[in-house]
C-alpha cells in the first residue's frame, strides 16, 4: 500500500475523530446550558426541606404522641392535650417537690417540641411548594437532558422524603450530615448533578 494512501486514510480518520469530538463537545455544552438553570432550581427546592422530622423531635419525649402521614396538626393537638393534663397535675396539692419538677420538665419538653414541629411543618410545606414549582416549570427539560444517575438520585431523595415525612420514620441526627438520611440523599443528588455537568 502506498505511503500517501496510508497518510490519507490516517488524515481522514483524524478528521472524523476531531469532528466527532467537536460534535460531542457542542452537545455537552448545549446540555450544560439547558440543565444549569434547571439544576439550580432543583437544588434550591431540595435545600429548603428540613433535615429533621417531628419523629426526631418526639423521640426525646417520654410517652410523647406519634406522627405520620403529614399530620402535623394532630401531633400538635396531642401535645397540647398532654401539656394541659400536666398543668392540671400541678394543681394537685399533694404532689412532691420531685414530682413537680418532673411535671414542669415534661411541660417544658413538650412546649419546645411544639415550637420545633411548627418550624419543621412550615419549612416542609414551603419546600413542597418550591418542589411543585420545579416540577411544573422544569421537569420536562429535566426529563429530556438529565443523566440517569441524577434521575436515580432524585428518586432516592423522594423516597427518603416520603419515608421521613409521610411514613413517619426518623431522619437521624440533624446536626450530623453523615448520620442524617435527608442530608445524605440531598448531598448525593447534588453530587450527581455536579458530575452530570462536569463540575469537579
Amino acid at each position: 500500500m502506498p505511503d500517501n494512501l496510508i497518510g490519507r486514510i490516517f488524515t481522514a480518520f483524524i478528521s472524523i475523530f476531531r469532528e466527532n469530538l467537536r460534535f460531542k463537545q457542542k452537545e455537552f455544552q448545549a446540555k450544560r446550558e439547558k440543565l444549569n438553570d434547571v439544576y439550580q432550581s432543583l437544588i434550591s427546592a431540595i435545600n429548603s426541606y428540613p433535615n429533621e422530622s417531628p419523629v426526631d423531635v418526639l423521640d426525646n419525649i417520654k410517652h410523647g404522641p406519634g406522627y405520620s402521614f403529614e399530620r402535623f396538626e394532630s401531633t400538635l393537638r396531642s401535645l397540647d392535650f398532654q401539656i394541659e393534663d400536666y398543668r392540671n397535675q400541678l394543681n394537685n396539692p399533694r404532689i412532691s417537690y420531685e414530682q413537680k419538677n418532673n411535671i414542669e420538665l415534661s411541660i417544658s419538653n413538650r412546649e419546645y417540641a411544639k415550637k420545633r414541629i411548627i418550624e419543621i411543618r412550615d419549612e416542609y410545606f414551603k419546600a413542597g411548594d418550591n418542589y411543585k414549582s420545579f416540577m411544573k416549570s422544569d421537569k420536562s427539560v429535566f426529563n429530556l437532558y438529565a443523566g440517569q444517575n441524577v434521575r436515580n438520585a432524585l428518586v432516592s431523595f423522594e423516597v427518603v422524603k416520603r419515608n421521613v415525612f409521610v411514613s413517619g420514620y426518623p431522619a437521624g441526627d440533624g446536626s450530623d450530615p453523615l448520620k442524617n438520611k435527608i442530608e445524605i440523599a440531598r448531598r448525593n443528588l447534588i453530587n450527581c448533578m455536579r458530575d452530570d455537568l462536569g463540575i469537579k
